[in-house]
């Protein structure tokens, strides 16, 4: 038998048991109306009446249901559009059930992503908030040969691949733009891969003015080719002359005011625990190695945009750029007191880059060898030009003389870096692959690790290596 049947059958009956019980409510309470009501207004009366239109309500939805059915059975192409229209129908309904579930008071939307300049992010919809975290691997492969350095005369070549960087770190403003954070660890091969803190400081703009105030372990504000990050560096890495004179990594805690108003004038003073006096605690020299310092650096930019001094390379620049600027640091360790001073200039037309700068260290009361005064000085030149846009072949000259009284024999020496190479640059400074051959003709009488330069004074040493960086 067809179940259809027995469905209108059934509905059929009780569409005629409801009519029945309506007429039959209708005419009782016709003949009793001027009887007066034993139940209160509103309570068993209004409750049947309810309760039959509703059941009235479920009858007709039925009885359309059964002819809903009975049409699509007779014109397969409206049961099919009928179909589609009931599927997109509760599709609607439960997206709108979604979003009431997720419309929670307080909870501003969220956008994430990755862009060319910043990398990863994670931002409130406004950008009040912003998190951008990071990671910079510099694997390196370095040869070094220095002459006579043996017992006997003979000599040495070093061959080995090194993690030379590797950075975990995150940036990005809270609350407003005008706040901003900076915080990252290094591990290297001269921690044995441990992790430790470089940089943690914030910063805060105070709002619609060029002033900037921050605090925390950061760069003294002194040195161009120290303060180019280690990601943006020309060559595999910094001159020898940076990393005895200007500390290469060097950090220091402090406070800073920077004036910044993205014109052609820019400058920076900070407060700090001393030159290069990272992750320690409060107390003064002894205990730490210096007590205070006082650095501050003023640039001036002649041409191009600011964004392009960050680095020394013509890659990616949209015009030209020439900037001049000078920096001084002097810093207290018990009877010792350090000056370091320094001017600078770079020059970028077109794919041609041009840096120079002269740097000078004055100590007095020093204590290292067998005290008294002592000057150092250098300078600095380098070369590069983008041979297309992806090939740079760059040349650089820095020259160091060291005062004799910094060692206990009072020898007097002088160290000269001559370093040429070339970097393919696969995404700009995001993933790149460098090969540089430095040459020291009288080798040099201070180890500089982070350089590959081990020390041999007064003998040549070669050193050769290449790079491979990624920058997240």
């Amino acid at each position: 038998m067809n179940p259809t049947f027995f469905r209108r059958r059934l509905v059929r009956f009780r569409a005629f048991s409801v009519g029945a019980a309506l007429l039959a409510w209708a005419g009782a309470s016709g003949v009793f109306a001027a009887a007066p009501s034993t139940e209160p207004a509103g309570t068993a009366g209004a409750d049947e009446l309810k309760a039959l239109r509703a059941e009235v309500r479920e009858l007709r939805a039925e009885v359309k249901d059964l002819k809903d059915t009975s049409r699509r059975r007779s014109d397969p192409q409206a049961s099919a559009s009928d179909q589609v229209r009931g599927t997109a129908d509760a599709l609607a309904r439960d997206a709108r059930r979604a979003d009431l579930s997720l419309d929670i008071s307080g909870i501003s939307p969220v956008s994430a992503g990755w862009e060319s300049e910043r990398g990863f992010f994670i931002a409130s919809d406004g950008r009040e908030f912003m998190l951008s975290p990071f990671i910079l691997l510099q694997v390196r492969d370095a040869v070094t040969w220095r002459q006579d350095a043996k017992p006997g005369g003979s000599d040495d070549t070093q061959n080995g691949i090194e993690i030379r960087r590797l950075q975990l770190g995150f940036d990005g403003n809270v609350f407003s733009p005008d706040l901003t954070y900076r915080i990252f660890w290094q591990s290297s091969e001269i921690t044995s891969g441990n992790l430790s803190l470089l940089m943690a400081w914030f910063q805060y703009r105070i709002h619609g003015t060029p002033w900037v105030i921050g605090g925390g372990q950061f760069k003294d504000p002194l040195d161009h080719e120290q303060l180019i990050g280690d990601a943006s560096q020309l060559a595999a890495d910094r001159t020898y002359v940076d990393d005895v004179l200007a500390g290469g990594e060097a950090f220091s805690k402090g406070v800073s005011v920077r004036y910044d108003n993205d014109g052609a004038v820019r400058g920076e003073a900070a407060f700090t625990s001393g030159f290069n006096n990272n992750n320690t605690t409060f107390q003064n020299f002894p205990t730490n190695p210096q007590t205070f310092g006082f650095a501050g650096r003023v640039d001036y930019k002649l041409l191009g945009r600011w964004k392009d001094y960050d680095h020394f390379t013509s890659q990616g620049n949209t015009a030209d750029l020439l900037v001049v600027g000078g920096g001084a640091d002097i810093t207290e360790g018990g009877h010792t007191n350090a000056l370091r001073h320094v001017i600078d200039a770079q020059y970028n037309p077109g794919p041609v880059g041009l840096y120079g700068a002269y740097l000078g260290r004055y100590t007095s009361g020093n204590t290292a060898g067998r005290g008294g005064n002592t000057y150092d000085s250098s300078f600095r030149f380098q070369v590069s030009y983008l041979l297309t846009a992806r090939w740079e072949a760059f040349a650089r000259f820095d020259y160091l003389h060291l005062d004799g009284a910094e060692f206990k024999d009072k020898t007097a020496s002088s160290v000269q870096e001559i370093t040429a190479g070339s970097t393919y640059y696969f995404h700009g400074q995001r993933l790149k692959l460098t090969f540089d051959l430095s040459y020291l003709p009288k080798g040099a009488p201070v180890v500089d690790q982070g350089n590959d330069i081990l020390a041999n004074n007064g003998h040549g040493e070669l050193i050769f290596r290449g790079q491979f960086q990624l920058l997240l």
